[in-house]
């Protein structure tokens, strides 16, 4: 069952009040942050097509997220991916600002923008380029994509998936 935000008590406040003061009030009893929360979880896709949900999975908690049309797009396609969100929780949602893939199918994740230089492919991330050793073919087709990639990116095979098109 999804446990919007605000009925679920005390400890995602907690952990979304970013070392506030808590107690176990209700929702709308508790100030929004002052600056940027994040949270980490398993993105799904809730609903009919008619009203379709972003949810937040970690454990036994769900929330809801709230996001723009494109970053609510990309999201979707990550669907059943271990993200990292980053926003600010309120009564009912979390508002996501960005987000960053950070595992998939268990295994660690980059995640970023395809780029080239020469024949050299690389992942540009928040953290810098890596360079892409024998990635595969249909990457080369993609640069400017946001992606995320698993496997070793030195050597691959690598698995990968669009977060955004080019």
């Amino acid at each position: 069952m999804i446990r919007p935000l605000f009925i679920a008590r005390g400890a995602l406040l907690c952990a979304l009040a970013s070392g506030a003061a808590c107690h176990h009030g209700r929702a709308k009893d508790i100030a929004p942050p002052a600056t940027p929360d994040s949270l980490s979880g398993t993105v799904s896709v809730t609903g009919s097509s008619l009203e379709q949900r972003l949810v937040l999975r970690s454990g036994d908690v769900a929330v809801y997220l709230s996001a723009s049309p494109a970053d609510a797009a990309a999201l979707e396609r990550v669907s059943g991916v271990q993200v990292q969100v980053r926003g600010r929780a309120d009564s009912t949602l979390f508002r996501v600002v960005n987000f960053t893939v950070i595992r998939v199918d268990g295994a660690p994740a980059l995640d970023g923008v395809l780029r080239t230089d020469g024949s050299v492919l690389a992942i540009e991330t928040r953290n810098g380029r890596v360079v892409l050793g024998n990635p595969p073919p249909a990457l080369r087709a993609m640069i400017g994509a946001r992606v995320w990639i698993t496997g070793p990116a030195a050597t691959g095979p690598l698995g990968y998936g669009v977060i955004v098109a080019p």
